[in-house]
């Protein structure tokens, strides 16, 4: 895909927004934000580009709009819920049911603050890389285990994640993985995640979300991550509020995962 991203500006968001207390803030925003702009704009952006929204059990309890926002306890992980870092990944890099597209929209963001989302898009990757490469890459000598959130929740365990190629499977191009994370089965394959590591950081293009920007990605067809490069308001950083959906091309696909008597909610 020659152009995996789309990037609006001025999009609607709710005019008053509450403060989230950092302890809960899913439980918090259920029980104060009283508007549905951001929601609204969000789902409306979904059912023009024929997407569906679906939610994860084990994310927010099943929440479709997703929250990234600092939480306490979630501080230090590589989730929607860090204040820190999220190294390159693709959302759900090994899970059962990977979202198709993720919707980003900035509720609140300081200027001040450079927290960057990067990108990369599969097409560049590929061709940075040598045949070598992608050779071994298409090997099942890798494993990534599944997100923080995934696996900090206890409504389904799942175990551990299976060993997987990080080049192939629903198309020849497609990528799985998550830098930090996912790893070689030895010492060679390894190799090839450091390779893959260096290539993303040459290639990234960055962007800074603020209030009102809006970012569609195609989640097969490119990658990204947020990196913090300068902070200049400490205290609007466990403020940033971004608000996120997921979404697949078709419920059907997915349904032997979705939760009983559910349609967009999956069992994980």
């Amino acid at each position: 895909m020659d152009d995996p991203y789309v990037l609006l500006k001025n999009c609607p968001v709710d005019p008053e927004l509450p403060m989230l207390d950092l302890d809960n803030p899913v439980v918090d925003k259920r029980n104060r934000k009283t508007t549905y702009v951001a929601e609204a704009f969000l789902v409306l952006y979904a059912e023009l580009m024929g997407q569906q929204p679906i939610g994860y059990i084990n994310v927010n309890d099943g929440d479709v709009f997703q929250d990234i926002h600092p939480m306490r306890s979630l501080m230090a992980t590589q989730s929607q819920k860090a204040a820190k870092s999220i190294f390159f990944h693709k959302d759900l890099a090994n899970h059962f049911v990977r979202p198709d597209w993720v919707n980003i929209l900035g509720l609140r963001a300081s200027a001040q603050n450079e927290i960057h989302t990067s990108f990369v898009r599969n097409r560049d990757l590929l061709a940075y890389l040598d045949e070598r490469v992608l050779k071994g890459l298409r090997e099942e000598k890798f494993h990534t285990p599944y997100d923080d959130l995934t696996l900090s929740s206890p409504n389904k365990r799942l175990g551990p994640a299976p060993v997987h190629p990080i080049l192939g499977g629903a198309t020849d191009h497609d990528i799985r993985f998550f830098e930090n994370r996912t790893v070689g089965l030895d010492r060679a394959s390894q190799e090839l995640v450091d390779e893959v590591v260096r290539a993303l950081h040459a290639l990234k293009k960055r962007l800074l979300i603020l209030k009102g920007d809006f970012v569609g990605s195609a989640n097969n067809e490119c990658i990204h991550n947020k990196e913090v490069v300068r902070i200049g308001d400490e205290g609007a950083v466990m403020n940033r509020w971004l608000m996120k959906t997921v979404n697949v091309r078709s419920l059907d696909m997915h349904k032997v995962h979705m939760l009983p008597a559910q349609v967009r909610i999956v069992n994980g």
